[in-house]
């Protein structure tokens, strides 16, 4: 989901805004969209499928004063299916199938201590609050061996380091988060291969966790993409009204790969 703020409706003295979303009664900030610059597009690749996304973007002069927010624009991402992604590195993703396995009950523990205190009949009880999904049985199914390599990849190769967490969202109207942040390790399991087929499946208990900080992020396109598109650098500007135009190129996207 591209989330576009045009200048010409921030205010004059704002430097950089910080781009959120509102979705499933939470305020997620937008990764990369942490302290960008007046005509800078961010890109939600978090953002939920088949539910309303409100977005908002709070605007700073260049002291780090809040001059209020913008106004809110609700949209919904329509997809069907389920994807599952790297946060920190949104290029690393695969399709899957939720399976069966993953209809398990959802948990939402709250930790605490019954404490029995002198002259009380009944235990006190101190708690910190329900915390996130706990012990989440999930099961997902990749369709060909490229597809079951990349869900591998995901958490890290022998050749590239990757955090553990992963970021699943789904169509499907199984009750996890449509944003569901989850940390697990997923046992790769056999279904069809050894039969000359390709489907195999990963299943983990997950819990629930924070994603990453959002101000850490992979641009989609880069500079190398511009280059590799254009012979000389008057091409470029002369292929675009604006820089916020050739910024939003997406089109352009892993042409120096």
């Amino acid at each position: 989901m591209e989330v576009f703020f045009d200048p010409s409706g921030l205010e004059p003295d704002a430097a950089y805004i910080r781009v959120v979303r509102y979705s499933e009664r939470r305020e997620w900030p937008v990764r990369g969209g942490v302290n960008i610059a007046p005509g800078v597009a961010a890109l939600d690749f978090e953002a939920p499928f088949n539910v309303e996304a409100t977005y908002r973007a709070q605007m700073f002069t260049a002291t780090g004063a809040s001059i209020g927010w913008t106004e809110a624009s609700t949209t919904v991402l329509e997809y069907a299916g389920t994807i599952v992604h790297q946060p920190l590195d949104p290029t690393s993703w695969v399709t899957v199938d939720v399976m069966p396995g993953s209809v398990s009950p959802l948990t939402r523990p709250e930790e605490g201590t019954l404490v029995q205190t002198e002259g009380r009949d009944v235990g006190v009880w101190i708690g910190s609050g329900r915390r996130g999904l706990r012990g989440v049985g999930v099961s997902l199914q990749t369709r060909s061996i490229a597809e079951a390599d990349a869900f591998r990849d995901l958490q890290g190769s022998y050749a590239v380091r990757q955090i553990g967490t992963v970021c699943i969202r789904t169509s499907s109207t199984i009750r996890w988060p449509r944003t569901f942040f989850a940390r697990g390790d997923f046992a790769e399991n056999d279904r069809t291969i050894r039969f000359g087929g390709t489907k195999v499946t990963f299943d983990a208990r997950v819990d629930e966790v924070e994603p990453p900080f959002p101000g850490l992020a992979v641009p989609l396109l880069t500079y190398g993409d511009l280059d590799a598109a254009y012979a000389t650098y008057a091409e470029r500007d002369a292929a675009y009204p604006t820089y916020t135009d050739m910024d939003r190129d997406y089109s352009l996207a892993g042409l120096a790969d």
